[in-house]
Formats: structure tokens, C-alpha cells, sequence
């Protein structure tokens, strides 16, 4: 279900790019690769950036697969953290213990958004600035 939505988020910047900026390079004499990273490429860095944000929180939500296949496995080789609070809270009945682990988890997320929002003056280019 993510990666559609990864794809209709690409297709809609994609169709967003003006077919100016292409016809233009085009009498100008730019080669495809010269296309991609300057007029797609940085026209597509917010969607970039969209998408990096969303799956940076889904990539620490991840939870079913490991659930459903192994449960963390033998030794635990497939333990996730989100399954790590979940096994601690439903388990073994530690709340306590589960909460303070999910509040760790909201940190560490909130902790890698502020750095990608800090980050994103350097790479990602909008029209009205």
C-alpha cells in the first residue's frame, strides 16, 4: 500500500513539471541526463522530500511482517522495536515499561524529522523562493 502511494506522489510532481522548462533545454541543446538533474530532478525534490518524511515514520511503525511470520523469531533475530513495546506491553504486561519504550520511539522519530526539515534549505528547491 506505501509504495502505491510513493508512485502516485512521484506522478503527480512528474506531471506538475512545466513542459516549458523541457522545450526550452531542448532548443538550448541539453542532453537527457542534463534534463534530469537540472529541470526533474530539482522540480521533484519536494515530493522527494514528502516522501522521505513518510517513510522515514512508516519505516519505525513496521510491525506486521515481523509479527505475523516470526513473531521475533527464535533468538530473536527479526525483533523490531515496535514489536519489542508490543511483546513488553500485551506479553509480558509491562505498560509501564512499553510506554516509556514508545516514548523513546517518539523521540528518536521526532529526533530524524528535525534533522530532514533542518536539511531540507540545502536540498529542496521551491518555485517562490
Amino acid at each position: 500500500m506505501a509504495i502505491r502511494v510513493i508512485y502516485v506522489n512521484f506522478l503527480a510532481g512528474l506531471k506538475q513539471i512545466p513542459k516549458n522548462l523541457y522545450e526550452a533545454s531542448l532548443i538550448d541543446g541539453a542532453s537527457s541526463w542534463q534534463n534530469f538533474t537540472k529541470i526533474t530532478l530539482p522540480m521533484l525534490s519536494p515530493v522527494i522530500f514528502f516522501n522521505l518524511v513518510l517513510q522515514l515514520i512508516n519505516s519505525f511503525r513496521e510491525f506486521n511482517s515481523a509479527y505475523i511470520v516470526t513473531q521475533g523469531g527464535p533468538m530473536n533475530p527479526t525483533l523490531l522495536y515496535v514489536l519489542y513495546v508490543y511483546n513488553n506491553a500485551f506479553s509480558y504486561s509491562q505498560m509501564g515499561y512499553s510506554c516509556a519504550l514508545a516514548w523513546i520511539l517518539v523521540i528518536i522519530i521526532a529526533i530524524f524529522s528535525v534533522f530532514i526539515f533542518k536539511s531540507q534549505t540545502k536540498w529542496v528547491y521551491y518555485e517562490d523562493r
